[in-house]
C-alpha cells in the first residue's frame, strides 16, 4: 500500500486505508476495534450512549509529533457486551457515519517467543565449545573466552572501530532482569506494554537472554560481552501468558522509535500472516527503524512472522561448526544467519543460547555497531551493509549468508543502481471462478492469497506469460481475500472479492 495525503497530513495504510472486514466469523469474538475518526467529540458521544469505552490508540506518555501525525486521530473502542451480533450491528452503523474514516478489529495475536524447548543448552559452567584463535580485540569480561561466536563473526575485529556507542536497541520481549550485573549499566527507558505500567521485570527469562546477546556490557570486568556492549538496551515487555492486540504492538513500536530505539528486535511470532501487522512494520520502516525478527526453529522453509514481512530482516541460526543449526528455519524468506553463543540468565549468571530467538539479537547488535560507526546511514543502508558484509557458507540447504561484523562496517552501501522501477500489478476487485492478475511480462513471481483472517489459502510460483498475466483456479469459498505478488523488483498487494 502507498502513502496518501489528506489535508496535508500523511495517512498510513497500517490501520487506515486497508479495509479489513470486521464481521467476526462463527466461533470467534472481538470486543475491541481501532477506529479512525475526524471528530472525537461525536465519537465519544456516540459511544457513551451505548456504553462503549473509548481511549486514544496511542496511550504512552509524551509521544512524538510524528507518531501523533500517524495515529493521533485513531481510537480504541472496547465493548462490554459478549453478544457478537450486537457488536457487529453497532460497528456497521458506525462505519456509515460521515466522520468515521476506517474501522479495524484490534485482533489478539497468538504469538509466542521462538525458543526451542526440546533440547538442553549448555549452562553457565559449560565448556562444550572450543575457544577459537586469539582476537584482535579482547574485552576484560572473564567469560569472554567462552564466546566462540565473536571471533567466528569477526565481531572482535569490529570492536576496534566501535562497541555500539550512541545506538539504542529496543528489545520487544518478555521484559528483563534489571538487576543483572551485565545488563544494569546499559538499560534505558524500559516499559511494560503488556500490563501498561513501569514494571518491566522478566516474565519468563526469555527477554533477559535476548538483551544479553545484543548488549551485555563490555569491558566491565564481569560476565560476557554483548555484540554492541556499549549500546543502550531498551527493554519493552510485550509478551505474557495471553495474546497481544494490534494496538499494543503499535504503541510498543512507536514508543521505541520516539525514544531513540531505532533498532527493533522481535524474537517472537507465529506462522499467521496479517496485513495489518505487515503495515505496522512498514510504518516503522518508513519512520527510519531497522526491524529484526527470528526465523523460528521448526526446520522448515515456511514463512514465520513478523520476521518474514518485507521490511523485517529475517534471521536463522548457525552453530559453532559454522553450519546451519538443524532446527533453524531456512529458505527464501530468511535473509541472513547468525550463531548462537552465551548470554545472561534471568536471576543472574549465564547460559548457552542457540535458537533463533537469540541469534536474532546478534543481528540487532550488529545493526547497532553499523549505526554507531556510520550514524548518517539510513535503515536501508544498514540493511545493505549487513547483507553485503556477510560471509557465504555452505549448508545442508545450500549456500547461506552468515553475519560478519567487520564486513558489515566496511561494506559498500551504494544504492543508486539498485533502486527498481515501481512494480505494476493489478487484479479486478471481483473475481469469478479463476483468479486473474495483470503483471509484468515474462517475470518470475510468487503469488500468495490470504483469507480475511490472515490465513494463507494459496501459494503459487512461476513465470508470467509474455502478455503479462497470471491465471489460477484456486479452491476457495466465496468471500473477501487479499493477494500478495512478489518478484525481484518488489511487492504489490491488493484485495478482491471471490465469487464461486
Amino acid at each position: 500500500m502507498q502513502l496518501c495525503s489528506t489535508s496535508g497530513r500523511r495517512v498510513i495504510a497500517a490501520v487506515l486505508i486497508l479495509s479489513i472486514p470486521y464481521v467476526i466469523t462463527a466461533g470467534e469474538f472481538s470486543s475491541r476495534y481501532i477506529v479512525e475518526a475526524t471528530d472525537i467529540g461525536k465519537l465519544e458521544d456516540y459511544c457513551q450512549q451505548l456504553g462503549i469505552e473509548v481511549k486514544p490508540l496511542i496511550y504512552y506518555p509524551n509521544p512524538s509529533e510524528e507518531t501523533m501525525e500517524l495515529y493521533g486521530d485513531q481510537y480504541i473502542l472496547k465493548f462490554s457486551t459478549a453478544d457478537q451480533s450486537t457488536v457487529n450491528m453497532t460497528m456497521n452503523k458506525l462505519e456509515k457515519l460521515s466522520w468515521v474514516e476506517s474501522i479495524t478489529p484490534d485482533e489478539i495475536l497468538d504469538v509466542h517467543p521462538i525458543e526451542y524447548y526440546d533440547e538442553a543448552y549448555p549452562d553457565e559452567n559449560s565448556s562444550a565449545h572450543q575457544v577459537m584463535t586469539p582476537n584482535p580485540y579482547t574485552p576484560n569480561d572473564p567469560r569472554y573466552p567462552d564466546q566462540w561466536d565473536k571471533p567466528l563473526t569477526e565481531t572482535d575485529m569490529a570492536w576496534n572501530s566501535t562497541t555500539g556507542e550512541g545506538a539504542t536497541v529496543a528489545i520487544l520481549d518478555t521484559g528483563v532482569d534489571s538487576t543483572h550485573e551485565d545488563l544494569v549499566d546499559n538499560l534505558y527507558m524500559g516499559y511494560n506494554f503488556y500490563d501498561d505500567n513501569t514494571d518491566y521485570s522478566d516474565y519468563s527469562g526469555h527477554g533477559t537472554r535476548t538483551c544479553g546477546v545484543a548488549g551485555a556490557k563490555i569491558d566491565n570486568g564481569v560476565g560476557i560481552a554483548g555484540v554492541a556492549g556499549n549500546a543502550k538496551i531498551m527493554p519493552l515487555r510485550l509478551l505474557g501468558s495471553e495474546g497481544i492486540p494490534y494496538s499494543t504492538i503499535i504503541n510498543c513500536v512507536n514508543y521505541a522509535i520516539d525514544n531513540g530505539g531505532k533498532i527493533i528486535n522481535m524474537s517472537w511470532g507465529s506462522y499467521t500472516y496479517s496485513s495489518t501487522m505487515n503495515n505496522i512494520m512498514n510504518n516503522a520502516w518508513d519512520r527510519g527503524a531497522f526491524l529484526v525478527g527470528g526465523a523460528a526453529n521448526d526446520n522448515t522453509d515456511a514463512p514465520f512472522y513478523p520476521a518474514s514481512y518485507d521490511k523485517v530482516m529475517n534471521v536463522g541460526a548457525t552453530t559453532s561448526a559454522d553450519e546451519r543449526w538443524s532446527s533453524s528455519n531456512y529458505g527464501p524468506y530468511v535473509q541472513i544467519f547468525a550463531p548462537g553463543g552465551l548470554s545472561t540468565n534471568n536471576g543472574g549468571g549465564y547460559g548457552g543460547v542457540q535458537p533463533t530467538s537469540w541469534t536474532c539479537p546478534q543481528i540487532s547488535g550488529l545493526a547497532a555497531l553499523v549505526w554507531s560507526a556510520h550514524p548518517s546511514y539510513t535503515n536501508y543502508e544498514v540493511w545493505l551493509a549487513i547483507l553485503r558484509g556477510a560471509d557465504t557458507i555452505d549448508s545442508d540447504v545450500g549456500p547461506i549468508l552468515r553475519m560478519n561484523s567487520r564486513g558489515a562496517l566496511e561494506a559498500d552501501v551504494s544504492v543508486n543502481e539498485l533502486i527498481p522501477e515501481p512494480l505494476t500489478t493489478s487484479a479486478a476487485s471481483i473475481q469469478h471462478g479463476s483468479v486473474r492478475l495483470s503483471c509484468p511480462a515474462s517475470t518470475e513471481y510468487t503469488l500468495r492469497v490470504f483469507d480475511a483472517s490472515g490465513r494463507q489459502v494459496l501459494a503459487q510460483q512461476g513465470c508470467t506469460t509474455v502478455s503479462g498475466e497470471i491465471v489460477c483456479n484456486p479452491d476457495l469459498g466465496g468471500g473477501i481475500y487479499f493477494w500478495r505478488f512478489k518478484t525481484v523488483e518488489g511487492v504489490t498487494t491488493g484485495k478482491m472479492v471471490y465469487v464461486k
